[in-house]
């Protein structure tokens, strides 16, 4: 047999859209997208473009319940998967095909503003006014420093 891999490896932004679903068999099943960028200049116009690719990527069991609480819209992901072609039928009955990823790996790599917001070190309750003295030293010792 012939060696072989499939592995995919996307630094992107997650995307507005988590599902997750508990299935059947007890198994469990997270959803998301994941946007990549690609910065060029229009030969034409001259003008700096953005374009956009949207990712599909699937996670199972364990891990997806553990991505879905983790996960939120707008925060930067670092993923390796899988790529699995797929095939579905849409409501008009047509046959669509695209790729999926299968998630193996990730790191979330950023938090999104609201919750930097959350989560800075101190809050304005927490930062006192004053510093507190240092041990053995009392604030009257000011008087009597050389400088």
């Amino acid at each position: 047999m012939q060696p072989s891999v499939n592995k995919v490896i996307l630094l992107g932004t997650i995307g507005e859209k988590i599902e997750f679903r508990h299935l059947e068999n007890g198994g469990a099943l997270c959803r998301f997208s994941v946007a990549t960028y690609d910065y060029f200049t229009d030969t034409v116009s001259g003008e700096k473009k953005i374009l956009t690719d949207w990712h599909s990527v699937t996670s199972w069991g364990n891990q997806a319940k553990e991505i879905y609480k983790q996960l939120k819209q707008g925060q930067q992901l670092y993923l390796e998967a899988k790529l699995k072609m797929r095939s579905w039928q849409s409501k008009e009955g047509i046959t669509h095909k695209g790729y999926v990823l299968f998630l193996d790996n990730y790191v979330i790599l950023n938090t999104n503003i609201e919750d930097k917001k959350n989560k800075d070190h101190y809050s304005q309750e927490d930062t006192p006014l004053t510093p507190a003295p240092l041990p053995g030293f009392e604030i009257s010792d000011l008087d009597e420093l050389p400088f």
